[in-house]
């Protein structure tokens, strides 16, 4: 059996087997990854099958490149392979590399062969191809392309001249390519961004605003224009701010760099702003140079709990005063604004033009005689006008951009022109800006500015400015000592009171203190001020009214049977309060009918205006009372002479309308 075996096979081996052809060699060893002699990269254009192929040579000539991309696709481009392969060439001497390209009966026609050549690898910058059409080569063949790139690689630092799509900046300098390393040289020895990036570069300092210090650092090896070599500007777009000074303002900010924030300045009072709305209650202050986290410098929130109640807001029809202006849902209706004093009306409209009629004694209409009917004055030289505080002889107006311009008699220097005596046209206050709320006494004047302060003019015989003094007068704008957060004033006579935002009331007067403002104790949750000759009242934010002083006696006392109020207005010796419901309430003196009951009997508890709904807004004469209901229309009643309510020359008990809504316009 062994035997039989032996036989079969030397049979077998001797008739059976055949020497495969060179082609068939080429073709095994190709399809293998090996070629006919090392290959330096194989392409496998068909991943499934391999029966021919082709070897391609890429020869490079002036360079070596750090890699090549060999593609191999029909000429329309619908099918295309590609293998990238390193530039450093495996038997082959010289800038040579052999490429496999292994097809099958799938690549048929013609066939584009090409190759890219790139710097140091595969992703550097591409700096040469070529490419070329070639018929594929038959079954169990071999065929041999041959493809030449060249590029300028002068210094044969691996790296193509620029001239030569490389990025060689000096080709004639071996050491001089990307990523070698830079030095202030005065050459670009990386070939990026000259000397920028240096490691031997110093650091230079830019003087942006001239003040001989430099800010911010750069580093260069040549000194750029306008730098310096020594730094320390904490803030070089600001001239003022460098080292070496000394702090010039309370800001937080280190003025003379030292690494201390406002050290010498004086100290300035911040009050919490608990809401976030950018003021603060002013029975929280703190004192510092810069303000406190949560802390702000306007102390005239009337309602630090709630952010969208504070100065400068649209008032609502909510029974609060959302704009912490010592009034309540005020102007929220048509009609003009009234104001009143001894035998004198006025108007401003909602154009800010004002109209006026009755006395004028002190010219306070203009150059013309008495005017018994509405009349617009001083078209002219009171424009714009917001508010006005009207006094015994002499007139204040607050424009819209909060400067105020005065008229009328000056005797006391109560128009706050700087001088005294006589009687002055209207002509704007200098000095006095910001003003957000005016009050006038019988010879002084009162302006409350936005910041909360308190200023004076005029008469101070009796301490009336609170600037802690009584001199005898004021010929300019004095600031009331200790006065701030103060949300609304009012005067009358020879005294003044004003209204915090914390809902307390003081009182301007030589009592007390010698002229400095005191706090009226016992008095709190105020949200609106008033004054007649002979009293002082509150309005407080539950709809109650208390009053004090004349017939009131010296503690204030509440109003009886009066409540839900959500206005009040003082005349001479009576006061007028406005109802949620729109009707009017009145007490006080009754000798011209000023209260509107029908009658010229005297009253200190409120009787109700006859006759009088839905209304909007009060006012108050010496004798005489105003109402402007929710319609627009005007109502008068009380002292009638000069015209102030119609031309009977009768006093009038009870309210007749003198102007319908829009008359006036």
């Amino acid at each position: 059996m062994r035997a039989w075996v032996a036989v079969a096979f030397g049979l077998w081996f001797g008739v059976g087997c055949t020497v495969p052809s060179a082609e068939q060699v080429a073709v095994e060893r190709l399809c293998a990854g090996r070629g006919a002699q090392a290959l330096d990269g194989v392409l496998r254009a068909d991943p499934k099958a391999c029966d021919r192929g082709m070897e391609l040579t890429v020869q490079s000539t002036g360079f070596k490149p750090g890699c090549v991309r060999v593609t191999v696709g029909t000429p329309d481009g619908s099918r295309s392979a590609s293998t990238l392969v390193s530039g450093r060439p495996s038997t082959v001497a010289g800038n040579t590399l052999r490429v496999g390209v292994q097809l099958s009966e799938a690549w048929k026609g013609n066939l584009r062969l090409g190759a890219e050549a790139f710097e140091q690898t595969c992703d550097a910058v591409a700096v040469t191809k070529q490419s070329l059409d070639a018929a594929p080569a038959a079954k169990g063949r071999v065929s041999q392309v041959r493809l030449e790139l060249a590029a300028t690689d002068a210094d044969d630092d691996g790296y193509v001249a620029t001239s030569s799509g490389g990025t060689d900046c000096n080709d004639a300098n071996a050491a001089i390519h990307p990523g070698a390393t830079e030095r202030c040289d005065g050459v670009d020895d990386n070939c990026v961004n000259g000397e920028e990036d240096a490691l031997d570069d110093r650091t230079w300092y830019i003087d942006q605003d001239g003040d001989g210090y430099g800010g911010s650092a750069l580093k260069t090896c040549t000194r750029p224009t306008g730098t310096l070599s020594e730094g320390g500007d904490c803030n070089d777009a600001n001239a003022s701010i460098h080292p070496g000074r000394s702090e010039f303002r309370c800001d937080g900010q280190d003025d003379n760099c030292d690494g201390t924030a406002d050290e010498g300045l004086p100290i300035l009072t911040w009050y919490r702003d608990a809401d976030g709305d950018e003021y603060g209650d002013v029975t929280q202050a703190v004192s510092g140079c810069a303000p406190p986290s949560g802390h702000v410098a306007k102390p005239t929130d009337c309602n630090d709990a709630d952010a969208t109640i504070h100065p400068g807001v649209a008032e609502l029809l909510d029974l609060k005063d959302n704009n912490c202006n010592g009034a309540i849902n005020e102007r929220l209706y048509p009609g003009p604004r009234m104001f009143s004093a001894l035998e004198t009306n006025f108007a401003i409209t909602a154009a800010g033009t004002l109209w006026g009629w009755g006395i004028n004694r002190s010219h306070q209409l203009g150059d013309e005689s008495d005017h018994s009917y509405p009349k617009y004055i001083f078209a002219s030289e009171v424009e714009d006008v917001t508010t006005l505080a009207v006094g015994e002889t002499h007139i204040l107006a607050l424009r819209q951009d909060g400067k105020v311009t005065s008229w009328g008699s000056d005797g006391h220097g109560e128009l706050g022109h700087g001088f005294q005596g006589g009687e002055s046209p209207p002509a704007q206050i200098p000095g006095l800006e910001d003003v957000t709320a005016l009050a006038a006494g019988m010879f002084h004047s009162v302006a409350l500015k936005r910041d909360g302060t308190v200023w004076g003019w005029g008469d101070n015989t009796e301490g009336q400015l609170g600037d802690g003094t009584t001199y005898e007068r004021r010929l300019a704008p004095v600031q009331a000592r200790g006065m701030t957060g103060v949300i609304a004033i009012a005067a009358k006579s020879f005294h003044t009171i004003a209204l915090r935002a914390d809902g307390t009331v003081w009182l301007f007067s030589d009592e007390g203190a010698g002229g400095i403002p005191a706090v009226i104790p016992g008095l709190t949750g105020v949200v609106a001020i008033e004054s007649a000759y002979s009293r002082k009242v509150a309005l407080k934010a539950d709809g109650s009214v208390w009053q004090w002083d004349g017939f009131a006696g010296p503690v204030p006392t509440q109003v009886p049977n009066l409540s839900a109020v959500t206005a009040i207005a003082a005349g001479g010796a009576h006061v007028l309060a406005l109802k949620q419901d729109g009707t009017v309430w009145a007490w006080g003196r009754n000798g011209s009918g000023q209260l509107g009951d029908g009658t010229t009997q005297e009253r200190e508890v409120p009787v109700q205006v006859t006759g009088l709904s839905d209304v909007a807004t009060l006012a108050a004469g010496n004798d005489h009372s105003l109402a402007v209901k929710k319609d627009g229309s005007v109502w008068s009643w009380g002292f009638n002479a000069h015209g102030l309510i119609d031309d009977s020359g009768m006093d009038i008990y009870v309210p007749k309308r003198i102007a319908g809504s829009g008359d006036w316009n």
